[in-house]
C-alpha cells in the first residue's frame, strides 16, 4: 500500500481509527530505503501488486515460500493474528506465494521466530 492507496481507502470506506491505524502500520516508513544484501526468513515486503505485506518463510532451492498478511479482520481467509511488535495490527491469511527473488520494497522484519514457524508449520499442513 502506497500513500495514494491509503487516501483513497480511507475516503471510500469510511473507516474506524483502528483500521486506519493499521493500514499505515502497513506503509513503507521513512526507512524504505533500506534493502538487506541478503534475504533470509522472516523478511516482510510489500507485495507491489496485491498491496498487502507478506513474510518470507523458508528458501526452497529455486524460491521462496511467503506468507501473505492481511490488515482486514474481517478477510475469510485469515488463519491467525499476528505476533509482531511491528504488524500488531496485522493477520497471517491461508494464501502462500512464491517468489525467486522477493519483489516490492522491503517493509521490516516479523522478528518473533518462534510463532513464524508456527505459522509455516500450519500452512504446510493445509497444503499438504
Amino acid at each position: 500500500m502506497d500513500k495514494t492507496e491509503l487516501i483513497r481507502l480511507i475516503e471510500t470506506k469510511n473507516p474506524t481509527v483502528d483500521k486506519i491505524l493499521g493500514w499505515v502500520r502497513a506503509l513503507p516508513g521513512a526507512t524504505g530505503n533500506r534493502n538487506p544484501s541478503l534475504s533470509k526468513p522472516g523478511d516482510v515486503h510489500m507485495h507491489p501488486i496485491f498491496l498487502h505485506p507478506y513474510v518470507l518463510l523458508e528458501w526452497q532451492g529455486d524460491y521462496w515460500i511467503c506468507a501473505l498478511l492481511t490488515s482486514e479482520e474481517t478477510c475469510k481467509e485469515i488463519l491467525e493474528p499476528c505476533r509482531s511488535r511491528f504488524f500488531e495490527n496485522s493477520y497471517f491469511t491461508n494464501v502462500l506465494l512464491t517468489y525467486r527473488e522477493p519483489q516490492g520494497g522491503f517493509l521490516n522484519v516479523y522478528e518473533n521466530r518462534p510463532h513464524l514457524r508456527s505459522v509455516h508449520r500450519k500452512l504446510k499442513e493445509i497444503f499438504k
